[in-house]
């Protein structure tokens, strides 16, 4: 059960590391397909900019749909990693009342 326990773990920490990576990929990828040398502002109104700010705005739209996967994903692994800190600890306990 423990190497299971440390398997899902681990997948889960790898989920939160590639989610966290997700955000900037996700938005360098609709930059590359979208940018056409403008950006669209908050009032509908079209200017000029660079790739790099219509990368930000698009970063910071993707953030909207990994950040709450990425939050379930880290706190679902750091619950996993409290409970095998516990559970270690209490079959330590248990190891050396066994031996006295």
């Amino acid at each position: 059960m423990t190497r299971t326990f440390r398997i899902i773990k681990l997948i889960f920490l790898t989920t939160s590391i590639l989610l966290c990576l997700a955000i900037p990929v996700a938005g360098l990828v609709s930059t590359v397909k979208g940018w056409h040398g403008t950006c669209q502002g908050f009032n509908h109104d079209v200017s000029d900019c660079p790739w790099w700010k219509y990368a930000g705005t698009e970063m910071f739209w993707a953030s909207f749909l990994f950040i709450p996967l990425l939050f379930a994903a880290a706190m679902i692994w750091l619950v996993m990693a409290t409970l095998q800190f516990v559970m270690a600890k209490v079959q330590k306990r248990k190891e050396t009342t066994m031996v006295e």
